[in-house]
């Protein structure tokens, strides 16, 4: 298949000179439509870092913000990072309008951002530069940020596969000294997203649930599953198509749900909804590595990004694959379209491919005593507190702690910053925990550990985001039984530099003087169909909601009313 080269839509309009007065280069990346797409999201790249991301559900409370546009998270970036309007030298939005469907067009939709914003109070200076950037070109700039220091990027190639962009649903990049090459788009008739929402459906979850069908496949009986219906491999080179039939697709995508709901109807078995499970999962991976099979040599970096990129079992595939190629995996925490804000502000800058962001804790922070006081006004009732009261807790009385330190994760793990805990050697505090969060009693629960634990405890490529399942060791099952899923697997967050020291990781050192292992349960911190707390006082309400025993973070620590 002949490679396109692809230009970067973002920069070829304008390039940035520094509107601060400090001379500071300034891009602001968007996410969300008004009446439209989901996670919307903003992002703020200043001189080549990516300095703030925040998604619009975490400020509006609406998980996945659908039809949203990021009026709350906008406002909220420019706070973060102490930055005015007149500051920024280019917006741009992570989708082509044009290339939607619906009779927009760049100017227009533009001019609607603009309107947006200043709704808002943000007033964008007509000076400024509306830009636009490619969906899958967007998903892969925000993985390139993420990419381990000391890797070079000066050859990166990278895979996006999600449900659907403009009129496509993936494509394979490579970036050659600041040169980006498209080498083929996936059409929407080959959807491997679609095709895993279709299942998801027909299981019976709703649309956003596909991590409860990854979880579920996990179950299912190898082959049992042999009248999924066929995607075509419909690959091509060259431009994207400026009109996409999303309406034939739509239709598609509903006929494959019927086809599938055939196969499980009402009624079905939890076996036959685990077999359609990991039939759909199985089928997914296999194209995925069909796809990176034609692939002759591979750089040592690799970017994997998109909706599908969520996805801890076929991430682990895809490492091991990179791994026996000397390539080192990269999947940016936000996968799904929560990510595209970042990849949009990347694509705008002066230089996309040298462009860092140190660490996925790009939400707004909070000192202990701004937490304390915020918490104090609310009613709440403080405990004493240190790492090692807080390990006993867990341990000795087998309490569930809801954490909230500094600033927010980006994207839909907890990673150490908005999460609950819970001791991770027992299966009955596990179940208590998915009860407490109305989550379905198979379901598994991930554990953030050190790395010296991973080493020790896991076989696989750690994944510093909670990304990549792994192997656990035999010897790790039963100390670690609250965190293996049913085929003997884990999804670590394996602590990095960002975390290297700190409340977080003094609580894991505690844990492992009483349990001999430096393992704790993290989940995300949010009730059943509620997005990721952001604030002290969402994080106070959800602990009460959900019934938790404590409230904790860096040398504070409250007691949790119940409801």
């Amino acid at each position: 298949m002949t490679a396109t080269r692809t230009a970067n839509r973002a920069a070829q309009y304008r390039t940035p000179r520094g509107r601060a007065h400090d001379g500071r280069v300034i891009t602001l990346g968007l996410n969300g439509f008004a009446g439209a797409d989901h996670d919307a999201a903003a992002a703020l790249v200043i001189d080549g870092r990516v300095v703030a991301a925040v998604e619009e559900e975490r400020l509006n409370r609406r998980r996945h913000a659908p039809g949203d546009e990021p009026a709350l998270a906008v406002p909220e970036v420019l706070r973060i990072a102490g930055v005015k309007t007149g500051d920024i030298d280019a917006v741009c939005h992570g989708w082509r309008p044009q290339a939607l469907g619906l009779g927009l067009t760049e100017r227009h939709t533009g001019e609607a951002i603009r309107d947006a914003l200043a709704s808002v109070d943000v007033a964008i200076p007509k000076a400024t530069p509306v830009t636009f950037v490619d969906h899958h070109l967007a998903h892969f700039w925000s993985g390139v940020p993420f990419i381990a220091p000391g890797l070079a990027r000066d050859e990166v190639d990278g895979l996006v596969i999600d449900g659907a962009g403009e009129s496509t649903s993936g494509a394979y990049f490579r970036l050659r000294h600041g040169s980006v090459e498209k080498v083929w788009n996936l059409g929407l008739a080959g959807s491997l997203g679609l095709l895993y929402e279709a299942a998801t459906s027909a299981i019976g979850f709703r649309r956003g649930d596909e991590g409860k069908t990854m979880g579920l496949a996990s179950y299912g009986r190898e082959q049992a599953m042999d009248r999924l219906p066929a995607l075509p491999d419909d690959r091509f080179a060259g431009l994207i198509p400026v009109l996409g039939d999303r309406d034939e697709i739509r239709r598609q995508h509903r006929a494959g749900v019927l086809r599938m709901r055939a196969l499980v109807p009402a009624g079905a078995s939890f076996n036959r909804r685990a077999d359609l499970a990991l039939g759909v999962q199985s089928q997914v991976e296999a194209q995925i590595m069909g796809y990176l099979g034609e692939q002759t040599e591979v750089p040592a970096a690799f970017v994997l990004a998109g909706g599908v990129a969520l996805n801890c079992s076929i991430n682990a595939t895809v490492a091991r694959w990179c791994a026996g190629r000397g390539a080192a995996l990269t999947i940016p925490p936000p996968a799904n379209d929560g990510g595209i804000a970042i990849g949009a502000a990347v694509a705008a800058s002066a230089d996309p491919a040298s462009c860092v962001a140190e660490s996925a804790f790009l939400g707004r922070g909070f000192t202990p005593e701004e937490i304390r006081s915020r918490l104090a006004a609310l009613g709440a009732t403080p405990l004493d507190h240190s790492p090692g009261e807080l390990a006993d807790r867990l341990v000795d009385r087998d309490q569930i702690c809801g954490w909230f330190e500094g600033r927010a994760e980006i994207g839909p793990r907890a990673l150490g910053k908005r999460a609950v805990l819970a001791r991770a050697d027992s299966t009955r505090t596990r179940d208590r925990l998915n009860v407490l969060k109305g989550r379905e009693s198979w379901r598994p629960l991930a554990p953030s550990v050190l790395p010296e634990e991973f080493e020790a405890s896991f076989l696989g490529t750690p994944s510093p985001h909670m990304l990549i399942n792994c192997a656990v060791a035999t010897s790790a099952l039963r100390p670690l039984a609250g965190v293996v899923h049913v085929d003997n697997t884990a999804r670590p967050q394996v602590l990095g530099a960002d975390l290297a020291e700190g409340p977080y990781v003094a609580l894991l050192r505690e844990l492992r003087q009483r349990t001999g292992h430096a393992v704790v349960t993290c989940t995300s911190f949010n009730p059943a169909g509620q997005p990721i707390v952001y604030s002290p006082e969402d994080a106070y309400r959800a602990a009460v909601a959900m019934g938790l025993d404590l409230l904790a973070g860096d040398g504070w620590c409250v007691s949790v009313p119940r409801p």
